[in-house]
């Protein structure tokens, strides 16, 4: 079995994760400077990433060792997660101590993310199923679309009224970094791969596993940040955390059946 020296950066993000996540912890006013609003959730955001996005890396890591395929592709969505964290961490809270941390764990995502994809093997049988297939790809693209289109809605009606959007006056932020990497990047791959997967193609389910991945580590997060400021009585927006609460379990199925077809289709390198 050859083993992806790509791999190995994971190490690294995880453990600067977890550095990220206790310094933060163990110190309530370690982000004062922020709204309350964004305090709280990035307070939440790191007891996600501690307790359920580093152990669930760990495992991923081990069995990417004993030669697990799925598992690889995965860890490329983690690191998507990762990078989307992170990178909206450098860009919208106010400047801390974590800062260039936040850019190191920005950066290594990022690369691990090119140098990983390059190194996946793209080449198998696609599955027989492929109706089981095409309701994984559906679900990934009722979470894309929807979004894409409500953060569009937004900014343009906010541009035509010459008004700043509430998702940003709420957070009291200059601009929300989510419109960015949303609509930038995460929406329209994840639509890109479930155009693919639709379309029977390979490279299609390759990259739907991975954002499969991405996108059940991010309802967890949206629910756990959502749920903390319903907590600790702040202001919350009733219609992310209904959507959230609908998409965490929905999230699963294509998470469980992608994984399940690479592990089938394309066996482990």
């Amino acid at each position: 079995m050859r083993m992806d020296k790509w791999i190995f950066i994971f190490l690294p993000i995880l453990l600067l994760t977890v550095i990220s996540s206790l310094v933060s912890l163990l110190n309530p006013d370690f982000y004062f400077r922020d709204s309350e609003i964004m305090a709280a959730k990035s307070h939440y955001l790191d007891l996600i990433n501690l307790f359920i996005v580093v152990p669930a890396g760990l495992v991923l890591f081990f069995l990417v060792m004993k030669g697990s395929y799925w598992a690889k592709l995965s860890i490329l969505g983690i690191m998507a997660y990762l990078a989307f964290m992170f990178g909206f961490n450098a860009l919208s809270l106010f400047f801390n101590k974590l800062f260039l941390v936040y850019i190191a764990l920005f950066s290594l995502n990022i690369f691990g993310i090119l140098f990983g994809y390059n190194n996946v093997r793209q080449s198998g049988t696609f599955p027989e199923d492929r109706f089981i297939i095409k309701v994984s790809a559906v679900l990934l693209m009722l979470f894309a679309v929807p979004v894409y289109f409500f953060w569009l809605i937004e900014v343009i009606a906010s541009t035509v009224n010459n008004t700043v959007p509430e998702t940003i006056s709420n957070m009291n932020i200059p601009a929300n970094v989510v419109h960015v990497f949303d609509m930038g990047f995460a929406l329209p791959v994840i639509i890109y791969g479930s155009v693919l997967l639709l379309k029977g193609k390979n490279s299609g389910l390759v990259i739907s596993a991975i954002m499969a991945t991405f996108v059940f580590f991010i309802c967890i997060s949206l629910l756990g940040m959502e749920v903390g400021l319903h907590r600790n009585n702040l202001h919350f927006d009733q219609g992310i955390l209904v959507s959230a609460i609908i998409m965490t379990p929905l999230s699963v199925f294509p998470l469980v059946t992608l994984s399940r077809a690479v592990s089938k289709y394309f066996p482990g390198t």
